[in-house]
């Protein structure tokens, strides 16, 4: 997940800062994913990202969280056909 400067404001989202909730950066993430994308994969990528910072920040923490539930949720019998972004 790349997470900077916005440089061009039609095709980017918002540029996110320290200030910015991890629940903002998840859905952004979250948003920006390409058609296709297997969300399951692409969250697990992020999760092991997260997971070195997740004891020193508390919103690196809760954003940890967030991927964790994520790929938990996709777990269910009843979702596994929904873990790709509609194409």
């Amino acid at each position: 997940m790349i997470l900077g400067a916005n440089t061009n404001q039609y095709n980017n989202p918002q540029s996110v800062n320290a200030a910015t909730v991890p629940e903002d950066v998840f859905f952004a993430w979250l948003l920006s994913r390409p058609r296709g994308t297997n969300i399951v994969a692409a969250a697990s990528q992020e999760f092991i990202k997260l997971e070195a910072f997740a004891g020193k920040h508390a919103g690196a923490k809760r954003l940890h969280e967030l991927f964790c539930a994520l790929i938990e949720e996709s777990q269910r019998p009843e979702l596994s056909s929904a873990s790709r972004v509609p194409q």
